[in-house]
């Protein structure tokens, strides 16, 4: 098999051996196992190693290797890196002992399943082979145990054991079955499917190619050279065959073979009745991964008659060898003796351009004079014709797709031919031969990023950048496109991920794509690169930006931020999607005013007076939070500068703004860690902003006001409000809307006076002395604690009430002793959810002795009640009661 394998970048290593070497110890990361026996034992897995035919000093050492290789083993030819992704070319060869005689298939098939094994063109034969990317030690299990990497075969393995090796294993057959591919079965006989003798129903698969096997036929070097043969470096001589050595690019003579088998020769009355002395060959190769008959060689397919022995009247391929040793044609010219070789000639005789006169093959010169991409192989089609005339009509009840392709025009491919049917007829027939030279599917040109939709011409400025009023912009550009119209390159543009910004280097031509895949960015679309005859390039694309691509967490495009896009082109005409190189990266500032900041996160605390008094170099604390949409970086090299915050404040009463604090440009920048605390200080008002980053674009912030700012109060509550004010400026100096916060910035001691002082009520008022003996009342609603005297925490709170006056009842039994009065802060700026205002500022402590006082209401003619009163009234409750009580035990004397 040849093959493209795609594994994670630098996952297999190919020079982990010596060139020429097989890796016996697992090191180089790669191997395969495929089912051994097949059908016959399904759990049979047999291992192929690596063998190093890349050449690190262009010596020939390991194409000599692999040419003359018949045993399990690949090689990679070369290693194609794209993106995350290498593409490792590959070709494998292995042995199979698969079911292949009527005789061996009763054994072990029904006889219900064993007449499809015998149909025209063979039966599906099903095949798995696993590749085992990375740490080959343990990684695979055999009848419960390790199966050891010295180890070629495992007689019962279970694919289920490979569980654990997640996305390191792959069927590779399954690409092949999608593809509609597979492996095809060819019996070695013919079956006789009928159950009465005398009639019997012969069937056979043929006819078939011989494939070979160790050294049959006796090719090059006596072993398998014709399959993925290197020809990069040269090859040496086979003394043995009388061959020189040859250059890079040329295969040697008896490099490749053809041998045609149909064991249906013999008695026609039995029903075997057809014959294959003659077939089609055609080498062809890939041309931009599309395949193209090599002109050099055989432009159209060549006719070779005469392939011995004729008639062949085998039933049986037991002894086929030999017949394919004598018989095959090879890369050599025509002799007398054997004029079926395959030696590519003109119309006129004459050898072709690529076709050497000792028979070998130059791929070099082939694949530069039609710009080929260095893998060939050769196709050979059957002809098959009846025992018993000479004609193509076959009466033998066989189809002609399989036994004579081209009466159906499937054999051979032309340049003009579709790649449908080019894929037709190249499937119709078989490949036994295959070789590179120096095979690449080359890169694609970076495309350019040249415009971004921004309301005029959009084109970049030296910086790469461009100002836009849009937020689903189109970006668009230059290309390349490709020189095949049905598979069109594509351009990929990708939106940057803030969080994980485009890594350096990636707008420059450099073979180091291959970083996370995180730092591609958003993938946000994709075009074809058309034709425009505009373009330097010879192309040009668009790709709108929706704005609908970037997942949670990123808001997507938003105004007065940027987005920054690379963009890169894949070729669709391999099937390996290469990617091209990262473009330039382009860079969109979406320009509006700044957002108005968030006044639900502002907060101002005011310092109060305790025990009657301010302390000294107390400050009114204004709080926030800030996430202005332009951020600068600090090394300067992108973008715009950051935005600027402004705080001011205006006492209700006055007319004009007092401005607080600027931050400078630079304060909020974009790349500084969470937590780090930059100083700002305002030159004109010398105070201070403490800021600390939170988040990854909210910084927290508060500002310190001197109390000796709040002067003017005069009992008014407009003297005593204030207004603070935070606007943010983007860096066009373009103020957002302000917001602000209202607060009452009480700071004045109060003071408590006490007017009576008895046993039955203390009270007093509670005032504000402003602008020297000017007394104020304290607002309605304020708390005045007393404390009384005699017993422990005893106390009652009232409220202040009109013009600042308070009263208190003290509570019963207190007739003596001194009881204090204060008004006691607790920090409250306004009334509390039950609506009671809490007051704030702390007064001086007040107290005084309490007076005992006859009570006025308990004298004669004046509504009290004298105490002889009291106690008749007492002796005739206590008179009730004993009346009561009485008539009580009269009652339950009666029952």
């Amino acid at each position: 098999m040849d093959f493209i394998l795609r594994v994670a970048h630098g996952e297999f290593k190919p020079d982990c051996v010596k060139t020429g070497s097989a890796d016996t110890t697992g090191s180089c990361n790669l191997s395969f196992i495929y089912q051994y026996n097949g059908t016959r034992n399904p759990a049979h897995y047999r291992r192929v190693k690596y063998l190093n035919t890349i050449a690190s000093d262009d010596t020939s050492t390991g194409a000599e290797q692999w040419a003359k290789n018949q045993d399990e083993f690949f090689t990679v030819h070369k290693v194609i890196n794209s993106g995350l992704y290498d593409f490792l070319v590959v070709s494998i060869e292995g042995d199979m002992d698969l079911l292949n005689n009527a005789g061996d298939i009763k054994n072990y098939l029904p006889k219900a399943e064993i007449a499809p094994y015998f149909q025209a063109g063979g039966h599906v034969e099903p095949l798995t082979v696993y590749a085992i990317v990375g740490q080959q030690k343990d990684a695979l299990s055999c009848n419960g145990g390790s199966w050891a990497y010295g180890t070629n075969d495992c007689d019962h393995f279970d694919p289920n054991t490979m569980s654990n090796l997640q996305d390191r294993s792959a069927n590779i057959m399954d690409d092949l079955a999608k593809q509609g591919k597979s492996m095809k079965l060819y019996m070695g006989d013919c079956y006789d499917a009928s159950s009465d003798s005398k009639s019997p129903d012969l069937r056979c698969s043929g006819p078939y190619s011989w494939i070979g096997w160790d050294n049959n036929p006796d090719l090059y070097l006596k072993h398998q050279s014709n399959w993925g043969l290197v020809t990069d470096y040269g090859l040496p001589a086979d003394s043995d065959h009388g061959i020189n050595a040859v250059g890079p690019g040329v295969a040697p003579p008896r490099s490749f073979f053809v041998y045609w088998e149909n064991p249906r020769g013999g008695n026609v009355g039995k029903g075997i009745c057809s014959e294959t002395t003659s077939y089609y060959y055609q080498w062809v190769g890939l041309k931009d991964s599309q395949w193209v008959p090599v002109d050099d060689l055989t432009p159209e397919p060549i006719l070779v008659e005469g392939q011995k022995p004729s008639p062949n009247t085998l039933t049986t391929t037991n002894g086929t060898q030999g017949t394919a040793d004598s018989y095959s044609a090879f890369n050599l010219p025509k002799k007398p003796n054997n004029s079926n070789e395959m030696f590519a000639t003109d119309k006129n005789g004459q050898p072709m351009p690529a076709q050497n006169a000792d028979g070998s093959i130059d791929f070099k010169k082939a694949k530069e004079d039609q710009d080929l991409d260095g893998y060939f192989k050769m196709v050979t089609w059957p002809v098959t014709k009846n025992l018993n005339d000479t004609g193509t009509d076959n009466n033998c009840n066989v189809n002609p797709e399989v036994y004579n392709p081209m009466r159906k025009g499937l054999a051979g491919i032309t340049d003009d031919m579709d790649a449908s049917q080019k894929s037709q007829n190249l499937d119709s027939g078989w490949t036994i031969n295959t070789a590179f030279y120096k095979y690449d599917v080359p890169r694609p040109d970076d495309p350019t990023i040249t415009k971004i939709e921004n309301g005029a011409d959009g084109a970049l400025d030296a910086s790469g950048s461009v100002y836009t009023g849009k937020l689903d912009p189109v970006v668009s550009g230059e290309c390349t496109p490709s020189k095949n119209s049905a598979h069109p390159n594509v351009v990929t543009l990708y939106g940057e991920d803030p969080s994980k910004p485009f890594n350096d280097g990636q707008g420059a031509n450099n073979d180091d794509l291959v970083k996370s895949a995180d730092t591609w960015g958003f993938k946000l679309g994709e075009a074809e690169c058309k034709a425009d005859t505009g373009s330097k390039q010879g192309g040009s694309w668009q790709i709108q930006d929706t704005n609908k691509q970037y997942p949670s967490p990123d808001p997507g495009n938003k105004f007065d931020g940027y987005r920054r896009y690379h963009a890169w082109v894949t070729e669709t005409t391999s099937g390996f999607g290469l990617t091209s190189y990262f473009s330039n990266i382009g860079t969109a500032y979406f320009v509006s005013g700044e957002s108005v900041p968030d006044a639900s996160k502002f907060s101002v605390t005011v310092p109060h007076t305790v025990n009657g008094n301010l302390p000294s170099n107390v400050v009114v604390t204004f709080k926030g939070e800030v996430s202005p949409v332009y951020t600068a970086w600090s090394s300067g090299g992108l973008g715009m500068t950051d935005s600027r915050m402004a705080i001011s404040m205006k006492q209700n009463a006055a007319s004009d703004w007092t401005p607080l604090l600027t931050t400078p440009a630079n304060t909020f920048q974009r790349d500084a860690t969470v937590g780090a605390a930059p100083s700002v200080t305002d030159p004109t008002s010398g105070l201070a902003l403490n800021l600390t980053k939170t988040e990854a674009s909210t910084w927290s912030w508060s500002l310190n006001i001197p109390a000796d700012k709040f002067t003017g109060y005069n009992g008014d509550d407009e003297t005593q409000t204030y207004t603070f004010h935070v606007e943010m400026i983007n860096p066009m100096n373009i103020h957002s809307d302000p917001a602000s916060i209202e607060r009452k910035i009480d700071m004045t001691p109060t003071t408590l006076t006490i007017d009576r002082h008895d046993v039955f009520q203390v009270a007093g008022r509670a005032y504000k002395y402003v602008n020297g003996n000017t007394k104020v009342p304290e607002t309605k609603g304020t708390l005045v604690h007393i404390t009384w005297p005699g017993k422990t925490n005893s106390s009652t709170d009232v409220a202040v009430g009109d013009q600042g006056s308070w009263q208190a009842t003290p509570p019963e039994g207190v007739n003596q002793g001194q009881f204090s009065a204060q008004v006691l802060s607790d920090d409250a700026e306004g009334p509390d959810a039950q609506g009671r205002f809490q007051g704030g500022n702390q007064s001086a402590s007040v107290s005084h002795e309490l007076d005992f006082r006859p009570s006025t209401s308990s004298l004669p003619l004046t509504g009290g009640w004298p105490l002889s009163v009291l106690r008749i009234l007492l002796l005739m409750a206590l008179g009730l009661v004993g009346f009561v009580a009485c008539l009580r035990n009269r009652q339950e004397s009666r029952h």
